[in-house]
């Protein structure tokens, strides 16, 4: 009986878990999802968006937004072999009750420049070279909209994520792949 005693504090704190174990397991899991009605994660960009057609702005959608989302957050990048980000949307300052851009979007949120021709407004990839390019649109939950300190003309995709490095609840990746022929 003594042992028994003895042993049941023991067993106690064994289980008892930390509060740090309880913090990690209580954090919310981001269960965001972008997606598009024009192409799928992983596949292939539709000609439509790109300089080899009309060139518009794809349509992008989301859901199941992080509790305390309050603002959105888009971008479009492709990592060339020269390794220097080539950015085609830059998108910040969408409300929380924004679930998605049409295609040629405008008159919603702010766009920051594209790195191709300096605009704030999406640019399409004309990417050069040989073979399937890699692109990476990416959405982003907030929770306020980003606290941007440079003028308008100068947000990049580089100032934009520095501005929601604290307030970003989730985000959300969909890849695709262009081939130019």
């Amino acid at each position: 009986m003594n042992v028994l005693l003895f042993l049941l504090p023991l067993l106690f704190t064994a289980c008892k878990k930390s509060s740090s174990d309880l913090a990690r397991s209580t954090t919310p899991v981001s269960t965001l999802v972008a997606f598009s009605t024009a192409f799928t994660n992983n596949g292939t960009f539709p000609k439509l968006y790109t300089c080899d057609s009309a060139g518009i702005s794809p349509a992008i959608s989301w859901k199941d937004a992080p509790a305390g989302t309050n603002a959105y957050a888009i971008t479009m990048h492709t990592v060339p072999p020269t390794g220097a980000n080539h950015v085609y949307i830059c998108l910040y300052n969408l409300s929380a009750a924004v679930s998605n851009i049409p295609d040629a979007v405008s008159g919603i949120g702010t766009f920051g420049i594209n790195t191709v021709d300096g605009k704030m407004s999406y640019t399409p990839p004309c990417s050069q070279g040989p073979g399937p390019k890699i692109y990476v649109i990416t959405v982003y939950a907030l929770s306020k909209q980003p606290v941007i300190t440079v003028a308008a003309n100068a947000v990049t995709m580089d100032v934009l994520l520095s501005a929601m490095s604290t307030i970003t609840l989730g985000t959300s990746t969909l890849t695709v792949t262009y081939t130019r022929s």
